[in-house]
């Protein structure tokens, strides 16, 4: 008789391998941690000190920003021929009158004045606000001339940073200067608005006293320096050393939590393994079939390998697609040059403002109009009046809230609406405007006579109010503005008016 043949046993354990599957997903995982942690440790040493020298750099930038601008407004005051005549020959009092004007135009300043060339004020130094401090620091030698900031806080709650900048007639002889103090607490503002809320930051003049400054740190940190341009002064930054940053501490949850999550999914593989091929084969139909229906496409997240391809090839079409779309969308409601919106956007949102109107909200429509427009033009280019079209945008985006709309309509021609503000309120914004609108000019490197006409009405409230008929009423109000000398806002109507002149 033949002997029988035993078969082969089986060679392999699956239970075996299964556990030293699990106990290697482990072991990489340790390890995977453990280097995720030293690579979080170097990261998060390298964000801190990125993070601090971007915030100090930001700080300084705006420190310096600020002082150029009160500098620059200091230079040309300097410059003005009407003060260039008074300094030479004009009496006491017309000097007075100049020194008032400006300060009315200079809210945020603590003193102005005007001093002669041995550094003697002009005028009463109690109703210009000049201290003592400030006036035994024009008598010196040179402080005319020499460009430098003074910083004094004699008075408390008072301190303030003194400028001055040198009058010269046509010769260039010493006529005098004008003199401007201006709030430490807009140096503080700038502090306060870019410090980070576990950081301390410290501007300190040349003998190391402080300025302004706002946090403190105890303990070990980390301390950055940057020398501020042409002031002598010095930013100083700290941020507490910190071994993990949150997200390294992300990291190192997220790693452990992914572990467990493997382990489980391990486990479970098999059981899951249909329900886990079906959702991906569904998720697949679903996706095909909103993209041929022209719908939002939900994006496909496989659970296999096998899938990925598809997948990601069909979440590309559907992501193009939609993407394309959403272009043409705002394409054909935004201004190409300025990235307002425009004409058919501001028709499609005036409805919204009606209803506002209808419902006992007070909603203003402004037209405004740059002044001299065709002859910058003419002069300068289309280059230059493409610049002036987009410091008027830059001045509207700046300005206008959420809740309102600014757009270009044509040309030079732009329109407003803004709800729930009154008469006076609309006065302010549009003065905030104009000089916001200065300010973006000179950012231009633009300089020459130009302003903002404008004209405003308020839409009725009763639904017979057309977007035509507020238009011609704001159009008009426009257009006596014009008449009377330019630069300036005409309101047509009060709050609440029907809406008709």
């Amino acid at each position: 008789m033949p002997v029988p043949v035993q078969p082969p046993r089986p060679s392999a354990s699956l239970q075996r391998h299964l556990v030293w599957l699990l106990l290697s997903v482990v072991g990489m995982f340790g390890a995977g941690i453990g280097l995720s942690l030293w690579f979080s440790l170097e990261s998060s040493r390298e964000e801190q000190q990125h993070f601090i020298q971007y915030e100090a750099e930001q700080t300084r930038s705006n420190l310096v920003r600020h002082l150029a601008y009160y500098r620059l407004l200091l230079d040309n005051a300097a410059r003005d021929p009407e003060l260039v005549d008074l300094m030479e020959s004009g009496p006491i009092d017309a000097r007075q009158r100049w020194v008032r004007s400006r300060q009315r135009l200079l809210p945020e300043i603590v003193g102005l004045a005007l001093v002669d060339p041995h550094g003697e004020v002009l005028g009463e130094t109690e109703s210009l606000r000049i201290g003592t401090e400030c006036r035994k620091e024009m008598r010196r030698p040179g402080a005319l001339t020499d460009g430098r900031l003074r910083v004094h806080r004699e008075v408390a709650g008072a301190g303030h940073v003194d400028l001055i900048s040198a009058v010269r007639d046509a010769r260039g002889n010493l006529l005098g200067g004008v003199f401007l103090s201006l709030r430490l607490t807009q140096f503080q503002r700038v502090i306060d608005a870019a410090i980070h809320p576990y950081h301390a930051i410290a501007l300190v003049d040349a003998r190391g006293q402080t300025i302004v400054s706002r946090g403190e740190i105890s303990g070990r940190m980390r301390e950055l320096r940057l020398p501020v341009a042409d002031t002598g002064w010095t930013l100083i930054a700290q941020t507490p050393v910190q071994w993990l940053t949150r997200s390294g501490w992300r990291q190192v949850v997220a790693g452990l939590l992914t572990l467990g999550a493997v382990l489980l999914v391990l486990v479970v593989a098999m059981v899951r393994l249909r329900h886990a091929m079906l959702r991906d084969i569904v998720s697949t139909v679903d996706a095909l079939t909103a993209l041929a229906r022209d719908e939002t496409v939900p994006t496909i997240v496989p659970h296999y390998v096998e899938f990925e391809t598809v997948a990601t090839d069909i979440n590309m079409i559907a992501l193009h697609l939609q993407e394309q779309r959403a272009r043409l969308e705002h394409l054909s409601l935004t201004d190409p040059l300025t990235g307002l919106p425009n004409r058919r956007a501001f028709e499609t949102h005036f409805p919204l403002a009606q209803g506002l109107a209808q419902r006992q909200h007070p909603v203003a429509l402004v037209m405004l109009d740059i002044d001299h427009f065709k002859g910058v033009n003419d002069r300068y280019g289309h280059g230059v009046g493409d610049q002036v079209l987009l410091a008027l945008a830059q001045s509207l985006k700046a300005l206008t809230r959420r809740a309102d709309l600014a757009a270009r309509l044509a040309g030079d021609e732009f329109a407003v609406l803004l709800s729930d503000i009154e008469a006076a309120g609309l006065d302010a914004w549009y003065q905030r405007l104009s000089d916001h609108f200065r300010s973006e000019l000179n950012a231009f490197g633009l300089v020459f006579q130009t302003g903002l006409s404008a004209g405003q009405t308020w839409l009725g409230g009763a639904s017979g109010d057309t977007l035509n008929d507020a238009l011609a009423r704001a159009d008009r109000a426009l257009y006596r503005a014009k008449a009377r000398g330019r630069g300036q806002l005409v309101q047509d109507t009060a709050p609440g008016a029907d809406g008709t002149e």
